[in-house]
């Protein structure tokens, strides 16, 4: 189980965006305490219709990731140098590999598995939930661009009298940005394109990634390019507890 120092209370949704981080409650055996970290893994790759993740060998969860699937939570992993790799799950071929990873113990990683066409990518980051803090009456909120296009999007995250405007490649991830409780709303643009916007409905001392996915090339509605998001969780400080 994740042993945090700051506590972040567990919210499981069962809608598809919903998540949460937890701080898992100990037992009151004499069971020894073993270190490990948190790891989030989400399938953002369109035409990659399932997925598994294998950490030195290790699959990751029961059942494979289907295209904007994620693990639902933070499962808790065993720390240190980790090999990471994504595979196929109809053929078992192997379409990312990153080698020895380091997870740090009470540490929130996520990976996002992203790009198409035969180029994987694992982007794998830390999400520095044990340590961030949202302002008072406001969210924690960052992106993910996982739109394979050559282009860069310009992104925008709006709420209240704060505006977040950032160039954004592909396999950008922003880091998380304290956002006004209220209507987010969420603009991804380029060139004379169409923009993509959203406005998402976001709480206070709560943590959302947004996604910004899809194929450009793609005529079926689901891999489009898109706007979706999840709750990562809600985060407290530990004096308050």
């Amino acid at each position: 189980m994740i042993s945090v120092t700051r506590k972040i209370s567990m919210m499981l949704l069962f809608a598809a965006v919903g998540l949460g981080l937890t701080s898992c409650m100990k037992n009151n055996d004499d069971q020894p305490d073993i270190p490990n970290a948190g790891l989030m893994a989400f399938n953002l790759s369109p035409d990659q219709d399932g997925i598994f993740v294998r950490l030195s060998g290790n699959t990751l969860g029961n059942q494979p990731l289907a295209y904007t699937n994620y693990t639902g939570t933070y499962l808790p992993i065993f720390t240190g140098n980790r090999d990471v790799r994504a595979l196929n799950a109809t053929t078992g071929e192997e379409i990312t590999n990153t080698t020895g990873f380091t997870f740090d113990i009470d540490k929130y990683y996520t990976l996002f598995v992203t790009g198409s066409d035969s180029v994987y990518t694992n982007l794998l980051v830390n999400d520095h939930l044990d340590t961030l803090l949202p302002e008072s009456g406001e969210a924690l909120v960052r992106y993910v661009q996982a739109i394979p296009d050559s282009a860069a999007y310009n992104v925008s995250l709006s709420s209240g009298s704060k505006e977040v405007p950032t160039e954004a490649s592909f396999n950008t991830v922003s880091e998380f940005a304290s956002m006004p409780s209220g209507d987010l709303t969420v603009t991804a643009s380029k060139g004379s394109g169409s923009a993509l916007t959203r406005t998402i409905a976001i709480e206070a001392n709560k943590a959302y990634t947004v996604l910004l996915i899809g194929d450009p090339s793609a005529s079926d509605d689901t891999r489009k390019p898109q706007i979706k998001f999840i709750v990562n969780g809600t985060v407290t400080d530990s004096t308050d507890q």
